[in-house]
């Protein structure tokens, strides 16, 4: 606001101050702007006749006023307004004529029409003319169309149309398991995420293909297991069943097993034994994994994975005891419940030591070795020790072991991996069958 107040009288130019100073804030050809009665009043000036005395251009015609607050607007930045204005209105302008020519343009073109944007650029399209021109060639050309309910039937090449779409050969054949037909992921079991459990072996029209049993399959293994049956022909002589040939082979934990069939004629499951399920014994020789310790004339000793939890204590010369088991384990393979021991042998194979044992009521093995000689033997054969006679009691040969195979309680580490294995595959079963129900409702 400028300093002072006005007085305004109506009807008159002349203009009063109080406490204004009107040769410095103003010049004929200024401005001045009051607000009286809420009505904003822009007033030019003819004149300044002192600092509390102007002249206006024409009468003021509001309201006599006075106290009126004012400001002073020089000339010059009300010309500029007034410019802006000017300049803003001729751009409109420009901008209504532009419209007209792209409308003349878009509705009198026959092909494309360029119009001009609002920001300036162009933009070029089809004309109304070549728009209708479109529309009747499409009209024109309705003798070629495809009729929707025949669902492509009515195609003059459908080769052809399958080349164009870059569909294949398999366009023309059937998904599924049958000849001819193009595989899906999960067919045969391949890619399968689940694979799914196969209920008869021996069912020849299952072919070829990936599958899991279960105890219940008939002609599996009567376990829990993955594996892959592969049908070699199902045509022969017998019994429909019979009429067949097939390989299978199934995994299950550590276990690898296989059998053939021809013509009802099978082998059995045969168990392949590897790294994992036999055990090397003190002569050298690979013997069925069962749990096995191996014990060390200090009495350090070597578990494995079925007879985890045991330990063993030298308790005096000759003398092992080992704890963590109920006694002796009677697999024919290793001779019966009395010959679960492999003994040291020298080149000539001839056992280093005798060998006797107690199992006492807890089941605990003691396992006692003793030196063994063969008087009728050549000399560098008679296994002759400076101050031991035949039978006296002799720690097991520094260089070698005894293996002892013994057997574990229902709760030994062994056992309960194996039962949660076990309860973790009938539960994955379960899971399945109630996953295919829900899929089949």
């Amino acid at each position: 606001m400028s300093a002072g107040t006005l007085t305004l009288t109506n009807n008159s130019a002349a203009v009063a101050g109080s406490g204004t100073v009107f040769t410095t804030e103003v010049a004929a050809g200024d401005f001045i702007v009051v607000t009286v009665g809420g009505v904003p009043y822009t007033l030019p000036v003819k004149s300044v006749e002192s600092g509390t005395a102007l002249t206006l251009v024409s009468n003021y015609t509001g309201p006599t006023q006075s106290g009126a607050a004012w400001s002073a607007v020089p000339r010059v930045a009300l010309n500029m307004v007034t410019a802006a204005l000017v300049a803003q209105s001729a751009e409109a302008l420009r901008g209504l004529n532009y419209d007209k020519q792209n409308w003349q343009s878009i509705f009198s073109g026959s092909g494309d029409a360029t119009v001009k944007l609002p920001d300036g650029s162009s933009f070029t399209g089809p004309a109304w003319g070549g728009i209708a021109q479109t529309l009747e060639d499409l009209s024109q050309n309705l003798s070629k169309r495809l009729e929707k309910d025949k669902n492509l039937s009515d195609l003059t090449d459908a080769s052809q149309a399958r080349q164009s779409l870059k569909l294949g050969d398999s366009a023309t054949h059937n998904i599924g398991e049958a000849d001819d037909n193009v595989l899906a992921v999960g067919s045969f079991g391949v890619g399968s995420k689940n694979l799914p459990v196969i209920s008869d072996l021996w069912d020849k029209t299952r072919g070829t293909r990936f599958f899991n049993v279960n105890p219940s399959t008939s002609g599996g293994t009567g376990t829990y297991g993955s594996g892959l049956r592969l049908s070699d022909r199902n045509v022969g002589s017998g019994s429909p069943v019979e009429q067949q040939a097939f390989v299978a082979i199934i995994f299950s934990g550590k276990a690898m097993q296989f059998m053939s069939m021809a013509d009802g004629i099978n082998t059995g499951w045969m168990t392949v034994y590897h790294t994992g399920n036999t055990t090397r014994s003190a002569d050298g020789t690979l013997k069925a994994a069962s749990p096995i310790i191996k014990i060390y004339a200090d009495g350090r000793f070597d578990t494995n994975d079925e007879s985890e939890g045991c330990t063993v204590t030298r308790v005096g010369t000759g003398e092992y005891r080992i704890n963590g088991c109920i006694g002796m384990n009677a697999d024919a393979a290793w001779g019966g419940i009395d010959g679960g021991f492999d003994i040291p042998k020298d080149r000539n194979r001839q056992p280093l030591v005798w060998l006797d044992y107690e199992v006492d009521s807890e089941g605990s093995v003691l396992v006692k070795t003793f030196h063994r000689t063969y008087p009728d033997s050549p000399p560098f054969a008679r296994n002759e020790r400076p101050g031991l006679a035949d039978g006296d009691p002799v720690d097991i040969p520094a260089d070698q072991f005894v293996s002892v195979r013994v057997e574990m309680p229902q709760d030994s580490v062994w056992n309960k991996k194996q039962k949660e294995m076990l309860d973790a595959m009938e539960k994955a079963e379960r899971e399945r069958q109630q996953n295919q129900q829900q899929e089949q409702v």
